[in-house]
């Protein structure tokens, strides 16, 4: 119980929007917000009901797993996964075969001393910045292409959103602008035409495990809304039906360079180039709620076999 109160620590309801203080995000408590909700809900009642099937069978756990600085609650994937990969979920770190670093926040402050004494194994505790700057700086060194531009100099259409994480407020422009006109709190980067039907836009999350591309989310957005999260149609691929095996290896070398072991990482293919961009990563990512719980539950077990046979080769203690 004491664990369940953890999952909504720091959660405000003020003015009809929610209040994320370890995060600073606010979200408006629209219809999205009551839909996505109540896929929450579905999902932790399944989680729930599956854990009551497990008091009676008692399946023996394939390890313990600890959480650091913050506790996720049933709405992130690692959460899940973790349940799905049979692995048991522990407060203390100092015996736990695995300790996820989970801050969800776009620049890591936590203490990197905290598991001092302990042997546990460490998952994502070498990223520290997903800032869209920082993540455009990784992709050029990986992929030798750009995705940033000079606002200053860059002439035609491109992007401006924020730098920090979550925001989901891109904007399309026309540029170049005056350097007063820039916004240090902002990252600039050219418009990634990815409309192939000419009346939506597409992009790929991918879901990466551990060195692996565990499924993509092929998802087609509403041309109006291509930066937010209400989606037109979802398909789970695997990685080979989207990508070619020498995009594969950059993936994943971009996730390993930029210190990923698991979390998300959202990529666009241009139309006219064919070559696609990374712009933007997630370590504390949440499901696709527009999918059912059937289809949800699909793709998180999908990710959950990966995690649990990649984390046997991680360490001893894995039973």
């Amino acid at each position: 119980m004491t664990r369940f109160f953890k999952y909504f620590s720091g959660i405000r309801f003020k003015d009809r929007h929610l209040h994320i203080a370890s995060t600073g995000a606010v979200i408006a408590i629209d219809k999205a917000f009551r839909h996505s909700a109540v896929s929450v809900l579905k999902i932790f009642a399944y989680f729930k009901a599956r854990q009551i099937k497990h008091i009676f069978s008692r399946p023996k756990p394939k390890g313990t797993l600890a959480f650091y600085p913050q506790t996720p609650g049933p709405w992130y994937n690692i959460w899940q996964v973790a349940q799905l990969a049979g692995f048991k979920i522990t407060d203390d770190i100092s015996t736990a075969d695995y300790t996820f670093i989970f801050e969800d926040k776009t620049f890591s402050e936590y203490d990197k001393n905290f598991a001092e004494g302990s042997d546990t194994v460490l998952l994502n505790h070498h990223i520290d910045d997903i800032s869209k700057d920082h993540v455009a700086d990784v992709f050029e060194a990986v992929f030798g292409y750009a995705l940033r531009i000079d606002p200053t100099t860059y002439e035609g259409r491109a992007i401006r959103k924020s730098n920090s994480n979550g925001t989901h407020d891109g904007a399309v422009m026309d540029f170049p602008i005056a350097p007063d006109e820039v916004d240090v709190d902002q990252t600039y980067q050219r418009l990634i035409d990815s409309t192939f039907n000419g009346n939506t836009a597409e992009d790929l999350r991918v879901a990466y495990v551990l060195g692996e591309i565990a499924l993509v989310y092929h998802k087609r957005k509403p041309l109006n809304d291509r930066f937010g999260t209400h989606y037109l149609s979802l398909d789970v691929k695997s990685a080979d039906e989207v990508f070619s095996i020498e995009e594969i290896d950059l993936i994943i070398s971009f996730c390993k360079k930029i210190g990923l072991d698991f979390g998300a990482v959202d990529v666009m293919r241009d139309k006219h180039s064919g070559k696609i961009y990374i712009v933007d990563v997630n370590k504390t990512c949440m499901p696709v709620l527009s999918l059912g719980l059937r289809e949800q539950v699909r793709a998180q077990r999908r990710m959950a076999v990966v995690f649990a046979r990649k984390l046997a080769s991680y360490g001893k203690r894995v039973r």
